[in-house]
């Protein structure tokens, strides 16, 4: 159980940002167990999902419009179409600490107020809608009076919150022993069970989810499964305080785990430890909807095979290409502008060279401030009201100090003055600052041309992650990732995931023609360095991630079919599979070389032809490449 009263918490904060004060617009059932509504807000349309479904009860914001997925109009749509549409959010409430119920409180210009109690509660899941009296206009599930019943949800009877968990809060009274905690196992779980710390954790605290509490343990002990003992409950009690302390600071940090067999294995608002790989997502919303987006994809019938494996990849790449993105912005920032340093060095220089000249005021009887007197310079009060020294460029004579102009062309020079520092120490200042500046003038470009390569990089992992067709090809991904340090965890010794052992394809075209064609980073590196000889031809998709094609011709004319097929097959085996008009470079394989520190698989190439194809399969290549087991292997 991952969607739990945390949970919960986190998605109300950020509804609290973003739909609240906003209109409902229109309302839909997706099934037969949730609720739609588009809530207009901010200027922007969002989507907000309530599901009371018994395996996935939630409540999430939805990046697309969910579509209508149960025809027949039922009473609690009706209801909700009366006094919900074109009613304005008001407020989103937690009613109940450490439980999964959440209000939504909306006001409608003829129909007054109205509360939406969401109940993801797992198999007693549900929505209730009631009136300004609390009581209930009618329920997605109702619940007649009867033995097992804990309360009754019928039409027109009182609201009762769900029955109070006989459990302590899962913070605060520090000096909480273990006592019997490990003496009563977890709902489901047998009696003969060794005691374990996350399992009392559930027994003793309330609103402690299985995914909460491994979490706690593993924080605690450093294993999620660890044996129950004094010290581990108290340092597990002081754990889940840690990880309920963000429901009082509002510091969350929504995301997923990433398994290799799983996929998206887990979500939660606050980073976990014990279950793959940890991606931050941007909102909580977006973890729960990474998380349930795939489970809906695996109960398909028509899912992908691997849509776990390759949802969990590339959600790894795209926190890797997020990595880059802010580290280029972040160059950006500290970049300084063509001739920053040289016009701040300037600066220090003058002033350095004039401090002699400029009186400097700053002691008790005296008027603070500074003076000039001299024919080449003055100091004028500036715009902000401070002051400045001003270098005439018509006066001063440019080839001193330093032999360095101070201003721009026919420009005056204009150097701020600190009133809490004298003019050397200004000077000192300016010059470390100048110092700083030509260094980053030098290094940041150099920084910022491998951050471009790793993006391109990664934009072929993105390409070759899209085209993969089974696991060992999704894995290698992962791997490269790895390799390339985008991934925290380094690979255990006692991890038995075997490596890349996929080959690239390889095709005889109809003249006879050997045709390579490498599918991810790795298989291209062979393809171009290993397999492929100087004098054979070598092709690639223009501008854009893609295959390493080779035709093995050894230097003789290449018949135009021939080109056409491999050109074909490049583009089929790219980013713009499907596109027509792509473009395919055409190169012998000497004119290509590795890049200077880059990743597996990039390369410079010159000496260049261009030609343009459609980025379709040939209908002959599954006949040409059956063949690959009576062509000769390359370098054989």
């Amino acid at each position: 159980m991952h969607f739990d009263a945390l949970t919960l918490a986190a998605v109300a904060d950020e509804l609290k940002e973003t739909v609240t004060g906003g209109r409902v617009q229109q309302i839909v059932l997706p099934d037969s167990r949730s609720v739609a509504l588009e809530v207009y807000a901010h200027r922007e349309r969002r989507y907000l999902l309530l599901s009371a479904h018994p395996q996935a009860s939630r409540v999430h914001l939805l990046e697309h419009k969910p579509r209508r997925g149960v025809s027949k109009e039922t009473p609690l749509l009706l209801l909700l179409r009366k006094y919900v549409r074109s009613a304005r959010l008001e407020s989103v409430e937690l009613p109940v600490p450490f439980e999964r119920v959440l209000f939504l409180r909306f006001h409608h210009p003829k129909h007054d107020a109205t509360t939406l109690a969401v109940e993801p509660i797992g198999q007693l899941g549900n929505l209730i809608l009631m009136n300004a009296d609390g009581r209930i206009l009618d329920a997605l599930v109702r619940v007649p009076a009867g033995e097992n019943a804990q309360r009754v949800l019928l039409p027109r009877r009182v609201y009762q919150l769900p029955p109070p968990q006989d459990r302590l809060p899962p913070y605060g009274g520090s000096e909480e022993r273990l006592g019997q905690a490990g003496q009563s196992p977890v709902d489901g779980a047998s009696p003969a069970q060794t005691p374990v710390l996350w399992r009392s954790l559930i027994n003793r605290f309330a609103g402690v989810s299985p995914t909460l509490a491994r979490e706690a343990a593993w924080r605690a002990t450093g294993d999620a499964g660890a044996a129950l003992t004094e010290q581990a409950f108290t340092d597990g009690h002081w754990a889940l305080g840690e990880l309920w302390s963000a429901a009082a600071t509002g510091e969350w940090t929504p995301g997923i785990a990433v398994d290799e067999e799983e996929g998206v294995a887990a979500f939660a608002p606050y980073e976990l430890h014990f279950c793959g790989e940890f991606v931050e997502m941007d909102s909580m919303s977006a973890a729960a909807a990474a998380f349930y987006a795939e489970q809906e994809r695996d109960s398909s019938s028509s899912r992908d095979e691997y849509a776990g494996v390759r949802g969990g990849v590339a959600a790894l790449v795209r926190q890797a290409q997020a990595r880059v993105e802010s580290q280029l912005r972040a160059l950006d920032a500290d970049e300084p502008a063509p001739g920053e340093p040289e016009r701040v060095r300037a600066q220090a220089e003058w002033l350095l060279a004039l401090s002699s000249q400029i009186t400097y005021a700053n002691r008790p009887g005296a008027q603070e401030g500074f003076s000039l007197q001299d024919g080449m310079a003055a100091v004028q009060p500036a715009s902000n009201g401070q002051m400045q020294l001003v270098i005439f460029s018509a006066d001063a004579d440019f080839g001193q100090p330093g032999d360095k102009k101070p201003g721009e062309e026919g420009g005056d020079l204009v150097v701020p003055l600190d009133p809490k520092r004298t003019p050397v120490e200004q000077a000192e200042r300016m010059f470390d600052r100048a110092a700083k500046m030509e260094r980053a003038a030098r290094i940041i470009p150099r920084r910022r041309a491998s951050l471009d390569a790793d993006r391109a990089y990664l934009q072929q992992l993105e390409s070759d992650l899209s085209l993969a067709l089974d696991q060992p090809e999704i894995v290698a991904v992962r791997e490269a990732l790895r390799e390339a340090g985008y991934l925290r965890q380094r690979r255990d010794r006692r991890d038995k995931t075997p490596g890349d052992r996929s080959r690239p394809l390889r095709y005889l075209s109809p003249e006879g023609f050997p045709i390579l064609v490498g599918r991810n980073a790795r298989q291209n590196e062979l393809v171009t360095f290993n397999a492929a000889g100087r004098d054979d031809l070598w092709l690639h998709v223009r501008d854009g991630p893609g295959a390493h094609v080779v035709i093995r011709c050894g230097g003789q004319p290449v018949p135009e079919l021939t080109l056409n097929v491999a050109a074909r097959l490049a583009a089929w085996h790219s980013g713009q599979r499907g596109n027509g008009g792509v473009g395919v470079v055409i190169t012998p394989r000497r004119f290509v070389t590795r890049m200077a520190g880059g990743r597996p698989g990039q390369v410079h190439y010159r000496g260049e032809e261009t030609i343009s194809v459609t980025a379709e399969l040939p209908a002959e290549s599954e006949q040409w490449l059956a063949a690959r087991d009576h062509q000769t292997r390359p370098n054989s």
